[in-house]
């Protein structure tokens, strides 16, 4: 078995480039895009009721305590692809509110019979009690270059550059609105909204710590706005999973990166994000986590390979002859999971180099591959196959997030190598009360008191990537409805036999990431734009993107020529995506620059998140059931769909 060297990555700067055996561990192979994790588990359900502790020691979680309070978190793709897709999940939280706060009545089959007003139901019963007690935010998934050359905080919005494009928000809520992008007073100081209406239910309850609102017009037309500007000029290495965990879970959130060097270290604590986490998740409520995004998650972990994981978001991959990042050794090509496979960079002896390390035609040298075969754009997918090791976080670290009583603060994730090996040292902040405010005293952030909330009290629900017809109860059925529950079949249409180990076997082709056009499909490049129901048809990448899992109508289309639309539109001039699918045609058959359809594309991380946690996730697609409301209230219309199946998930734990 092939082994890396402690070699530095990046020292290859001035070393002969070689792959080969020496004895020590081979480097960090977690989390590949399509292959979440080189070092996971074939995904499953955990088991239901909750999660674990970490400890192994066979105890089970008492059973939870129902609520009256629920924390969400949207976590929302901010970069240039999301540009038009806002006004559908603006227009879907509306049914949300309706649901938390005048619930269904249920007759005594559980079927729906009404909706509830002030509390009451003209007939049957209140499925739960309505919800008076609610904080809501956003994060977004722009988290900065974190070591690379990207995404920089200073970058300037393209179409504005008087406004920051908000390439690193940090993983703190966001708070911003208007031409201006002016904090709202109602989500002021924290950084949230709070529905704390003056009813019975909330008579001696603290007040929030951001004005309570009490009408649902001004609930949603709030986190309306907020969504509104979220932006989409963010950072294009999206990080959907990190945001999440950065502000919900992660013990110590570092406050900035240091270079040691070439090795990326964590330094500081962001008192922002302990702040706002204080202020935001309460120890006795329910949690709900809905992500929203049009890609897959896109983000290196940076301390990984030795501290040097973040030469993954760099433009030009340091120390490589001509830019690109080095190349896996043959066996990764046909087989990631070979023990032999292995990046190029590692080891300067091995006498088998050329055989192993073959050059990639036309331009790649030296074990690097050529720079077409590795634009920035589409570098993280299938990572271990073309560069031999992955440096992204493994799914294990999210699963453990959301389930765990424990989990490991910063210096105790990874070994020296950079392989992620987490002690699970700390409680868990989303499993913990009295959450601190400042990193004084350090200790404090990992010795937290355990509080009530119980694993099968937070639930995940990604709206992304993945067409809807693999979500329906009758995918021939424009009409139909979604699934209350997934298969194993459907998962295995959805990710294959086992994505965390390279083996699509079963998936259906729309999901597969791919620069080049798919076998499975009946629609090439040259097909009509309309010739595949769910995505349109292939399209010739040039290697700088990937096929679409599903397209979907604009609601409004977007006039590329637009200086409101600068760098955030599929269709301007010398745009990767022109003269695809996603843009109108004028009378004589010519593509415009007017965009009237966006394209999503596989979410793979988020969707094997998802099959991870089980019953405690909820999957919707980002390409709607209906596009437009058919009837009022639609229920198939726009994300209606996920939030019906989210809250339907949530009332397990609420008060009845």
């Amino acid at each position: 078995m092939k082994r890396a060297s402690f070699i530095s990555l990046l020292a290859l700067v001035s070393l002969p480039v070689a792959c080969g055996g020496t004895t020590a561990a081979v480097p960090h192979d977690g989390g590949a895009s399509d292959a979440p994790s080189g070092g996971d588990v074939a995904t499953g359900p955990t088991p239901e009721g909750g999660g674990h502790d970490g400890s192994n020691d066979g105890s089970t979680n008492p059973p939870p305590t129902p609520t009256s309070k629920l924390d969400i978190l949207f976590t929302v793709q901010n970069s240039a692809s999301m540009n038009g897709v806002g006004p559908y999940l603006q227009a879907s939280v509306q049914a949300m509110f309706d649901r938390l706060l005048n619930p269904n009545c249920l007759d005594a089959s559980g079927a729906v019979v009404g909706v509830s007003s002030a509390g009451a139901c003209t007939n049957g019963t209140l499925e739960f009690q309505p919800i008076a007690d609610i904080h809501i935010g956003i994060v977004t998934t722009s988290l900065g270059g974190r070591g690379g050359d990207q995404c920089s905080d200073a970058t300037t919005n393209p179409a504005n550059p008087s406004l920051n494009a908000h390439a690193d928000d940090h993983g703190e809520l966001i708070n911003r609105t208007g031409a201006n992008e002016a904090p709202l007073a109602d989500a002021s100081p924290s950084n949230f909204l709070a529905w704390f209406p003056n009813v019975p239910g909330n008579a001696g309850k603290p007040a929030p710590p951001v004005p309570a609102i009490g009408v649902e017009s001004q609930l949603v037309g709030d986190f309306q706005e907020l969504l509104a500007d979220t932006g989409v000029h963010g950072c294009g290495f999206t990080a959907p999973l990190e945001a999440w965990y950065r502000f919900l879970v992660q013990p110590d959130p570092y406050e900035s990166f240091a270079m040691n060097g070439t090795q990326a270290t964590y330094s500081g604590v962001d008192a922002t994000i302990l702040q706002q986490r204080h202020d935001f998740l309460r120890p006795d409520s329910a949690v709900a986590i809905v992500l929203v995004a049009i890609e897959n998650d896109r983000s290196a972990d940076p301390l990984s390979v030795s501290g040097q994981g973040w030469a993954f978001s760099n433009s030009n991959f340091p120390g490589s002859p001509n830019g690109a990042a080095p190349e896996g050794t043959v066996e990764c090509q046909t087989n990631p999971e070979d023990p032999n496979c292995t990046s190029c960079a590692f080891d300067t002896s091995d006498p088998n180099f050329a055989t192993e390390c073959p050059a990639d035609p036309p331009n790649g040298t030296d074990g690097y591959l050529d720079p077409e075969d590795d634009q920035l754009n589409v570098r993280f997918f299938h990572m271990k196959q073309r560069f031999g090791l992955d440096p992204q976080f493994p799914i294990s670290r999210y699963v453990t997030g959301l389930t765990s009583a424990k989990v490991p603060d910063s210096a105790d994730e990874h070994d020296a190598m950079g392989d992620y090996t987490p002690t699970l040292n700390c409680v868990n902040p989303l499993f913990a009360t009295d959450l601190p405010t400042s990193a004084t005293p350090a200790s404090g952030l990992c010795a937290l008191t355990p509080g009530s909330r119980q694993p099968s009290q937070v639930f995940f629900a990604v709206i992304g990537g993945v067409p809807h017809q693999l979500l329906q109860s009758d995918p021939s059925n424009p009409d139909s409805p979604q699934k209350g529950t997934l298969s194993a079949a459907d998962w295995t249409a959805i990710l294959g036999a086992n994505p965390l180990q390279y083996d699509f076997t079963g998936a259906d082709f729309h999901m597969l990431e791919s620069e080049t056009p798919r076998a499975g499909s009946a629609c090439p490049p040259t097909a009509a734009d309309n010739c595949d129901p769910i995505n349109g048809r292939e399209w010739t990448t040039n290697k700088g993107d990937l096929q679409f899992a599903c397209i979907f109508p604009l609601a409004t289309p977007l006039d590329c020529t637009d200086p409101a639309n600068t760098g955030a539109c599929e269709c301007a001039t010398g745009a990767l995506e022109t003269g695809t699918q996603l843009c109108q045609k004028d009378a004589g058959g010519t593509y415009t620059q007017t965009q009237i359809n966006a394209g999503a594309y596989p979410t793979i991380r988020a969707l094997a998140l998802a099959q991870g946690l089980g019953q405690q996730a909820v999957v919707s697609s980002l390409c709607p059931i209906h596009a437009t409301e058919v009837t009022p209230g639609d229920p198939l219309y726009a994300y209606r769909p996920a939030f019906t199946a989210l809250i339907d998930q949530v009332s397990t734990t609420l008060i009845k």
